[in-house]
């Protein structure tokens, strides 16, 4: 499998050749923040086990060069680790290669570049394909409170660094669509209301207080592609997103990709676990916008997804922006 100039597959065995690890088979599973391959290894004759290769390059859609950056990807491995050990979670921990560190260096071609590679073990289970049922979005709902209990009164290693989704973020975000303006796929009028929209949810960031409670680490994208379900249980995968931002933030993300009687269902299996501020609706649905417009901004890197911006955004505006805008509520309307 090559991109560009790069020969994915050679650099995947050279990276594993340091690791105690048999493979059997490599298979490409897809390229998005990372270069992902499921590794085929057997523990012994017959037991056949996986695990899952990580070659840290992103696509152009996540231009910021930081996700590639050594403290970076070991600060995500630091949280994975503290997951397995801490709580019940079955977590994609990272695995040491031979000489007893988790990142691996492998270099590109016969030039002095390289590019670093994690290890992780596999985690069992299977995406969903369709929506969840309440059930299920009841459990993940648990799971995240789980993940946000743990972050909440986890002591952050020395050195831990990770990227913050903050106001700085959301801004950024919005410029990035300002250029559709000039395209034409976005529009004066629904730009300015996006523009008044991101300020509100500046004040809302500005009042909540950044303490364990509401703020630490989080997920950042806990969608369907990135948690599964084994034996009823639901899993968290692909923590390569991970950093520090609003609890209600993360919760946003996810209801983002749920249907409204679902959204239910996620916040009180959230609420058995753990419990949200009082009156947490309105600033959730501030949330909730930041989200659709960082998805936006992702989508506009990409100019097969345009034709879908001019048809989304002006519905975003009027349906949901307007009434936030006015203080109705329509986070649960469908």
């Amino acid at each position: 499998m090559i991109y560009g100039k790069i020969d994915w597959n050679r650099l995947a065995l050279t990276a594993l050749a340091q690791y105690n690890v048999g493979t059997d088979e490599l298979v490409f599973l897809g390229h998005s923040e990372n270069v992902t391959f499921r590794v085929d290894t057997r523990d012994g004759e017959n037991s056949a086990t996986f695990k899952v290769l990580r070659i840290h390059y992103p696509l152009a859609q996540f231009c910021d060069r930081i996700w590639q950056q050594h403290a970076i990807i070991e600060s995500e491995l630091m949280w994975l680790i503290a997951l397995h050990q801490d709580t019940d979670l079955v977590v994609p921990y990272p695995l040491q290669n031979l000489s007893g560190t988790f990142i691996t260096s492998v270099a590109i071609d016969d030039s002095s570049a390289t590019l670093n590679c994690t290890l992780l073990n596999w985690v069992n289970g299977s995406p969903l394909d369709s929506e969840p049922t309440p059930t299920q979005a009841r459990q993940v709902g648990e799971l995240m409170a789980q993940l946000h209990q743990h972050a909440s009164l986890w002591e952050l290693p020395s050195g831990f660094t990770r990227p913050k989704y903050d106001w700085e973020q959301l801004h950024a975000s919005l410029m990035e669509l300002r250029a559709l303006v000039d395209t034409g796929t976005i529009s004066v009028t629904d730009f300015a209301v996006l523009e008044n929209v991101v300020q509100q949810i500046s004040n809302v960031m500005t009042a909540l207080e950044k303490t364990p409670t509401n703020w630490g680490l989080i997920h950042a994208d806990l969608n369907e592609n990135n948690y599964i379900f084994y034996a009823g249980e639901a899993r968290p995968i692909d923590f390569s997103c991970c950093g520090f931002g609003y609890y209600l933030c993360d919760i946003a993300h996810t209801l983002l990709h749920l249907f409204p009687e679902n959204r239910k269902s996620f916040l009180s299996g959230y609420q058995s676990v753990r419990q949200l501020p009082n009156k947490y609706q309105r600033s959730l649905e501030a949330f909730f916008l930041g989200a659709t417009l960082n998805n936006f901004a992702f989508l506009a890197s990409q100019p097969n997804e345009h034709d879908y911006l001019l048809e989304t955004v002006p519905y975003v505006t009027e349906r949901l922006c307007s009434k936030y805008l006015q203080s109705e509520a329509f986070l649960f309307e469908s």
